[in-house]
């Protein structure tokens, strides 16, 4: 074996581990999504070391969300080698079997279709929406990239933003979803935590968004409105994220709401711990969008090398069949197929 061959196993190993690790911490907030703090205590305790019932869209123990859901669709549409046509059949596959837990804007984008569906959608919303669908899935860029050559830092962030805007297109997405992705790089890269964030937001700053959703026709001539209105919001977008992420950085948690801000900064904050157990549980004890904060936590934490707690893997399912998938096959057995896009 080369040594670039050497090199490149526990490359994939870590890529495995994160996509394990962000499924079994949404399957863990599963049971707590929409619930209030005190509502999950009473009924569930002061710590969460386990899958429980009492999930809203019905499901199991052990079984994924959309989170996790459009993780996987994503590496099923880059196996399909049509670059970003693909991720986009992927994504349409997944939800023309009507998964039970899918977000308005990402359903609009989706049924739109086309490249330019998220665009479509965001116009729809008065330029108004920017929730966190984009965010929840695009670790799925990470996994993938180094298998699809995206290799430098420049080229991860072009895809993320492309990837994201499919389906969520306010600046505020893209950016964030260009910061999460050269965040776990980072990360993966054993770069100390503060230092792999301010990284990532450098990386965020260097990258000319609109540009790439022009030239991938994200942004297209029936779209210019979108065009103008990304560029008008672009300088502002970048300066929340930034702030949200130090605000993260400091430990300071504002909502677990679905707006992408809340996510991203709640996920910053708790995926600072020392143990797998220690970054998802508080995701998982918060409540409210709580599978998606602990499945964004979770790719956090896989990228850090945290190991998952060796009970969750066993029972870890999706929770939904589509196209290339069924619910009752076995996350730990099935993961390595997706990872040979």
């Amino acid at each position: 074996m080369t040594s670039s061959a050497s090199a490149a196993q526990p490359d994939r190993q870590a890529r495995l581990n994160t996509l394990l690790s962000l499924s079994a911490a949404d399957a863990l907030g599963a049971a707590t999504e929409f619930k209030t703090p005190d509502a999950i205590r009473a009924h569930y305790g002061e710590t969460f070391p386990d899958y429980q019932p009492g999930s809203v869209f019905g499901f199991a123990p052990g079984e994924a969300t959309d989170d996790s859901q459009m993780v996987a669709a994503t590496l099923l549409g880059y196996a399909k080698g049509t670059g970003l046509n693909g991720v986009l059949t992927g994504l349409q596959d997944w939800i023309a079997t009507g998964p039970p837990d899918v977000g308005n804007l990402t359903r609009d984008a989706l049924r739109k279709g086309g490249l330019d569906g998220g665009a479509r959608a965001w116009a729809s919303s008065n330029f108004q929406s920017a929730g966190n669908g984009g965010l929840m899935r695009i670790a799925a860029v990470w996994i993938a990239g180094r298998s699809l050559g995206k290799d430098s830092s420049e080229a991860l962030a072009h895809e993320s933003a492309s990837v994201t805007a499919l389906t969520h297109a306010d600046p505020r997405c893209v950016h964030a979803s260009v910061f999460f992705t050269a965040f776990l790089e980072a990360l993966h890269t054993q770069i100390e935590y503060t230092n792999a964030a301010e990284l990532a937001l450098k990386v965020m700053d260097g990258v000319d968004a609109r540009a790439v959703l022009l030239e991938r026709e994200i942004f297209t001539v029936n779209g210019m409105e979108a065009n103008a209105t990304f560029r008008a919001q672009d300088r502002d977008a970048r300066t929340q994220v930034r702030a949200h992420v130090r605000n993260g950085l400091a430990g300071k948690v504002h909502s677990q709401s679905g707006y992408v801000l809340d996510t991203l900064q709640a996920a910053v904050a708790h995926a600072r711990a020392d143990s797998w157990q220690a970054c998802v549980e508080p995701a998982v004890l918060m409540g409210n969008d709580s599978d998606t904060v602990a499945c964004v936590v979770g790719a956090v934490a896989g990228a850090r090398g945290l190991d998952v707690p060796p009970h969750l893997l066993p029972p870890l399912r999706l929770g939904h069949s589509w196209a290339g998938w069924q619910r009752e096959w076995s996350c730990v057995e099935r993961f390595e197929d997706l990872l040979k896009a």
